[in-house]
């Protein structure tokens, strides 16, 4: 028998056709532990070699498959791998080509949780400053929980009997398992559209760390930070923590301490109310005392005004009178005055050349007697109509 001789890339082909062709090797589950990690930043690829104590094999992960991890992965993390198994034919091997990776174990899932974490924390997704307040009286509240499960029972319980006013409304999740997130992202997304709710209660019940997996989902994550209405986290025990829950506007430890964050206790309430109209009666009452001194004392200023105003009054008439008594007493005096000022009016000499007189003036004097007159005196004669100077002979 003559055999055929073929190249190397037509045996590599071969060799790729006959594993592709094997229906077992088309879709297959590996556990190992990855080594040589590689992330090409411009295509998006990973690259890596996956290992056990005795064996190694290549393994190529796609960037449409590596954007859909929730995490990256390291060296040293031990996985369990989704592939198919073909051959690299320009190198004549056959490698793994990864459609999902599983973190295998708590260690690995802890660090894909840590990685999360970093990462929404660096976006700023657990800041304070961006975190709504929750309403101090909410009429209506929101659960997004399992319909069967003991965290609503316990959300219910509570709720009613601190604020059975409250209206509440419960949108039934699976909140364990690979549906889970995406079915809690409903719920949010649910409340969200409709808006009638004050406040977002995501609940469940205590479990093992990968029973609560699901609620450290990215996407989940993001749902809950652009939600408007605000969201309390009430998932796992005291002791345990989720990415949702660094998310969410507030954690609850517990999902009974979750309905007891978001409603008030309506007998607190009663109590307060009580307080309050009997401290306001008391600041009434006492605010009514002082405003009654404050009208008496008022009254008191407004009676001393009006004796002031009396006595003003009296002043006015009394002033008046004065006025008028003044007036008078004046004008009787101007009357006697005239009288002597006509008087004397006629005893002045010089009203006797208004008659047609004159009157003899010596050093301005007037002379009453030619005794009085010497040779060479000075004098002056006035007469009605001028004054005449000559010298005495």
């Amino acid at each position: 028998m003559i055999r055929s001789t073929i190249t190397v890339s037509q045996l590599n082909y071969y060799m790729k056709s006959v594993i592709e062709s094997d229906e077992i090797l088309r879709s297959v589950l590996v556990r190992g532990e990855i080594s040589n990690f590689s992330l090409y930043r411009k295509s998006g690829h990973m690259y890596f070699t996956l290992k056990d104590g005795q064996s190694a094999v290549k393994a190529a992960m796609f960037r449409s498959d590596a954007e859909k991890l929730n995490f990256i992965p390291e060296d040293g993390m031990s996985v369990v791998v989704s592939a198919r198994v073909s051959v690299f034919e320009r190198d004549g091997v056959y490698q793994l080509y990864v459609s999902d990776i599983i973190p295998d174990g708590i260690g690995a899932q802890m660090i894909a949780f840590f990685q999360l974490k970093e990462k929404l924390e660096k976006e700023g997704l657990f800041d304070e400053d961006r975190k709504k307040p929750l309403p101090r009286f909410p009429e209506k509240i929101a659960v997004a929980t399992s319909p069967s499960g003991a965290a609503l029972q316990d959300i219910l319980s509570v709720a009613g009997r601190r604020y059975p006013i409250a209206d509440i409304e419960i949108y039934p999740c699976v909140v364990q398992g690979a549906e889970s997130a995406e079915s809690v992202i409903r719920a949010v997304n649910y409340f969200n559209r409709k808006n009638d709710s004050d406040v977002i209660i995501i609940a469940r019940g205590g479990g093992s760390y990968e029973d609560l997996a699901s609620f450290n989902d990215e996407r989940l994550a993001r749902t809950i930070a652009n939600s408007n209405i605000p969201i309390i986290s009430a998932v796992g025990h005291e002791s345990d923590f989720t990415i949702a829950d660094f998310v969410s506007d507030m954690r609850a430890p517990t999902p009974s301490a979750a309905a007891e964050i978001a409603v008030p206790d309506i007998k607190e309430l009663s109590e307060f109310i009580g307080d309050f109209r009997y401290t306001l009666k008391k600041e009434v009452s006492a605010l009514l005392n002082e405003c009654e001194s404050d009208l008496e004392a008022a009254k008191k200023r407004l009676d001393i005004r009006r004796f002031i105003e009396n006595k003003e009054l009296v002043l006015d008439k009394v002033s008046s009178s004065l006025c008028m008594l003044s007036e008078s007493l004046l004008e009787k005096k101007k009357n006697a005055l005239a009288s002597k000022i006509t008087a004397l009016s006629a005893l002045d000499p010089l009203s006797v050349i208004g008659r047609g007189y004159s009157v003899v003036y010596k050093d301005e004097k007037p002379v009453s007697s030619a005794k009085n007159i010497e040779k060479n005196d000075k004098l002056v004669i006035k007469m009605k109509d001028g004054e005449i100077n000559c010298v005495a002979e």
